[in-house]
């Protein structure tokens, strides 16, 4: 009789009930473990980083042990448990590729951490805040409140870009287009005011002013501001509230009259 079929033959109903209550426990300990990071988010928004950073590892903690656990009681002998888990490896290894990428992509994410839950980040064509890393994929929310699950295999071949790394603030970016003949010194100085005044400026972080006239077959200059927001998911706010009150403070000093503005969103 060989290993596997030893240890099948040995299979009882109560091992069966007790790998099944095991993984029930696990899920269980996770749903638990996800009520009380949403507890903290809710009672102190900037600790979501600092709560759910050990999230990843702790899920991927929680199912080990319980695996561990159960094949431990499933395997009649150490012997018979190594050979059937070398079978049960190669039987996956050929009929799960994709699987087996995402799970080396979810490790990777874990340990090497180019993202974590909270971060503003781009990977591949998705953009948005990632709302949750699991051990196949990641799950991102656009700005739009869409829902993108995506592959943690891509991270292993694309780039990824984080606005935030980890921290509530990012900067955020507002351009707005002003004549040519505008003084800059007014300009500037109007602008920088606007941004320092602006309710959700971190003003633990600079803000830069600048005038783009790289085109001079263009009729406008573009005005830039950056400063860091104190929380992204106020990005598209501080954008609006800048470019709202510096376009009111140009019209009344006589800079701009109906003009188009444009409004650009971080990556």
């Amino acid at each position: 009789m060989s290993d596997e079929s030893k240890m099948l033959s040995q299979l009882t109903t109560g091992k069966l009930l007790f790998t099944i209550l095991m993984i029930g426990v696990a899920w269980l300990v996770l749903r638990w473990l996800r009520t009380l990071f949403n507890c903290l988010e809710h009672a102190n928004p900037r600790l979501r980083f600092l709560a759910r950073r050990v999230e990843p590892p702790l899920r991927i903690l929680v199912w080990f042990i319980a695996l561990l656990i159960s094949l431990e009681v499933l395997a009649p002998s150490k012997d018979a448990f190594l050979a059937a888990l070398g079978s049960a490896a190669l039987a996956i290894a050929l009929g799960a590729q994709d699987l087996i990428k995402n799970l080396i992509g979810g490790m990777v994410i874990v340990t090497d951490r180019p993202y974590q839950n909270g971060d503003l980040v781009k990977v591949g064509e998705a953009s948005g805040e990632v709302e949750y890393i699991g051990l196949r994929s990641t799950k991102i929310i656009t700005s739009d409140g869409v829902h993108v699950t995506v592959p943690n295999a891509e991270v292993l071949n694309r780039f990824t870009f984080n606005a935030n790394g980890g921290v509530p603030e990012c900067v955020a970016t507002t351009a707005l287009s002003v004549p040519h003949g505008a003084d800059p010194e007014l300009l500037l100085r109007v602008a920088r005011e606007i941004a320092v005044s602006c309710p959700y400026t971190h003003l633990g972080h600079g803000i830069e002013v600048e005038l783009d006239d790289s085109d001079p077959r263009l009729h406008t200059m573009k005005l830039n501001i950056r400063a860091y927001v104190y929380d992204h998911r106020y990005a598209s706010a501080m954008q609006t509230d800048i470019l709202r009150r510096t376009r009111r403070e140009l019209i009344a000093c006589g800079v701009l009259r109906n003009r188009d503005v444009q409004l650009s969103i971080p990556n």
